[in-house]
């Protein structure tokens, strides 16, 4: 009777350290989706909401070049896969957490290569141009347009959106490890199978 007694108690335990652990554990909802021709990625964690959307590198080309940057810096900048990314604090303004994303942090691997890398931050962009080549105003509008290396965010809707340069090629297929702080624990999250649009990518894929 002590054995089965010790046993139940064993079995809740187990339970509630996994219950405890569950924001640390890299337990999250993932999916995918395409619209309009280029997928969607969703991933909800805790009070955590990112979507990340695929951009043709003409696009990101198309974009950057109207903001007064040179053709050939333009065209590097769409071929760097860039995404767009909107994050979102989606818990309740008096009972929520806030947290904390640092994309010096994120990390992927890229489909065949065991390798772990960073993505291609906006300060690594702008300390590898030259002061000649890109004029102060397109800088200003590459910083306002890229995603925030570093932004704590508030509960009850505080978001952010702006694209992030992955630094890999066109088509490229990798897995990207999110990372966020929250309440003093840095959580992460797999998101698999991710790839970088091209510019004729068949959407089915």
């Amino acid at each position: 009777m002590l054995s089965l007694f010790y046993k139940g108690n064993l079995i809740l335990m187990s339970l509630l350290v996994v219950l405890l652990c569950y924001p640390l554990l890299g337990l999250a909802d993932v999916s995918s989706k395409i619209e309009q021709g280029a997928r969607h990625w969703t991933m909800t964690a805790d009070n955590l909401e990112l979507k990340i959307v695929q951009m043709m590198p003409e696009q990101a080309h198309a974009f950057y070049l109207a903001r007064g940057f040179k053709t050939e810096v333009a065209r590097d900048i769409g071929a760097s896969c860039m995404m767009q990314t909107v994050v979102t604090n989606k818990a309740a303004k008096t009972s929520g957490k806030a947290f904390s994303i640092s994309l010096k942090k994120w990390q992927l691997k890229v489909q065949g290569n065991a390798k772990l890398q960073g993505i291609k931050l906006k300060e690594t962009w702008d300390r590898h141009w030259k002061t000649d080549d890109i004029s102060a105003a397109a800088r200003i509008a590459f910083r306002w347009a890229t995603f925030p290396s570093e932004q704590t965010f508030e509960p009850h809707g505080d978001y952010n959106w702006g694209m992030i340069s992955f630094g890999l090629t066109s088509g490229s297929r990798f897995d990207l490890n999110v990372v966020w702080h929250q309440e003093g624990h840095q959580k992460s999250i797999w998101i698999r199978n991710m790839q970088c649009q091209t510019d004729n990518m068949d959407t089915k894929q």
